[in-house]
């Protein structure tokens, strides 16, 4: 508590409370929620939040803060009560939030940023959603960070009307372009949420995780509208997200070591008897088709394919397809090129008169890094005919 009677964080920003009716009963299955369910909500006056320390440390110095009147609804008023009580089980629930801007200078770039977080009425932590608003920059390298967990074989297609994906962990959809602009080396601006790890689902209870599923799908199209709202765009619309299909599961290998469904593509020798899976990318139209392989011993995927089937997408990545390492050298009908390095491959090319991108990715060896020298190819020659641009033949050095 401050000299002035106001309660006051940690950080020393005044916290501003505010009491709401409690949500319906939730099902016997939901968390334990507070008798009296209280969301308080922090407006950034300074920089209060490490999100704005974050943001001075990249260099974004152009940014403002600001504060606003006190809204209902956390994340740029967009968030609804609903979506809070699912994610967060009815628990008690706070909001810091910085407003969406433009840079300044015309750099294109603009950011905005949320974190809700939630407490028993003890005040031990529960669960916590961070979102964030940010142009996918194809000039910068983190997008393949980026891209590892919201394009992951984890994600789904949001549907009809939206360029977004969702899992019981992440979602993600893009702004329209007349909001954000597109470009050669320049992906959307994204409304992007996180909840927990992205490879560990939130619960073992399959109708629980499609619960989260829907709920992170609709908060991304919500706080994206309400993006828009502040950034002036009053042209393009996003609808409500469509039937989203479950998040797929890692199988096993066969014998055959027929790799991800594509033709002639085949697990490495030297990962036969690892216990290898792969899980692929389920639901149509997809903007991304992504395998992930693991082997026994390990959590997290350790090799991934993957083919970006939106054109809107490939620029987020422009510039690891040309800085990864040495080019690669392409022969086939339609224009290709791309970089390739002993843990990364990324290969831009034009399929029926839009642009694609084909990526291979060893993040762990079981001994040398030899996936995508053994594999890569062979995936290019599938994909790009089955695109219709093929088929392209590339080749990579023995070692």
């Amino acid at each position: 508590m401050s000299t002035d009677g106001r309660p006051r964080n940690a950080a020393g920003v005044p916290v501003h409370p505010r009491v709401v009716a409690p949500p319906p009963p939730r099902p016997p299955a939901a968390l334990p929620r507070s008798p009296a369910a209280r969301r308080r909500r922090r407006l950034l006056g300074g920089v209060a939040l490490g999100v704005a320390g974050a943001l001075l440390g990249a260099g974004l110095v152009a940014w403002q803060t600001r504060t606003s009147v006190f809204a209902d609804a956390p994340c740029w008023d967009s968030v609804t009560g609903q979506d809070l009580d699912e994610l967060l089980g009815g628990w008690d629930s706070e909001a810091s939030e910085i407003r969406p801007q433009r840079a300044e200078r015309g750099s294109g770039r603009l950011h905005g940023a949320c974190l809700i977080t939630s407490h028993d009425e003890k005040g031990s932590p529960g669960r916590q959603v961070d979102v964030r608003l940010h142009k996918l920059d194809g000039l910068k390298q983190y997008n393949i960070d980026w891209s590892e967990e919201f394009l992951s074989s984890r994600m789904t297609p949001m549907g009809e009307g939206l360029l977004g994906m969702a899992s019981d962990t992440r979602a993600w959809v893009a702004l329209p372009s007349s909001c954000s602009g597109r470009g050669t080396f320049a992906g959307p601006a994204v409304v992007d949420v996180s909840m927990g790890d992205d490879e560990i689902g939130n619960t073992e209870n399959a109708d629980r995780n499609a619960t989260f599923q829907k709920a992170l799908a609709r908060t991304a199209v919500h706080v994206a509208r309400g993006a828009m709202k502040e950034l002036g765009c009053t042209k393009g619309s996003l609808p409500e997200p469509g039937e989203l299909t479950a998040v797929p599961e890692f199988r096993p290998v066969g014998a055959d070591r027929a790799l991800c469904g594509v033709a002639g593509v085949r697990l490495p020798k030297n990962y036969v008897g690892s216990g290898a899976q792969m899980r692929v990318s389920a639901g149509g139209h997809s903007p991304v088709r992504t395998c992930d392989i693991v082997s026994a011993k390990y959590m997290r995927p350790q090799l991934r394919l993957q083919t970006i089937q939106e054109e809107d997408l490939t620029g987020a990545l422009g510039k690891a397809a040309i800085d990864s390492g040495p080019s690669i050298k392409t022969t086939g009908p339609s224009e290709a090129g791309g970089a390739h390095s002993p843990s990364i491959a990324l290969l831009r090319a034009k399929c029926d008169g839009r642009e694609v991108m084909f990526i291979a990715q060893e993040r762990k060896a079981s001994r040398d890094y030899t996936f995508i020298r053994e594999v890569f190819p062979a995936y290019v020659t599938a994909e790009s005919k089955r695109l219709g641009c093929g088929p392209l033949q590339i080749r990579l050095p023995a070692s």
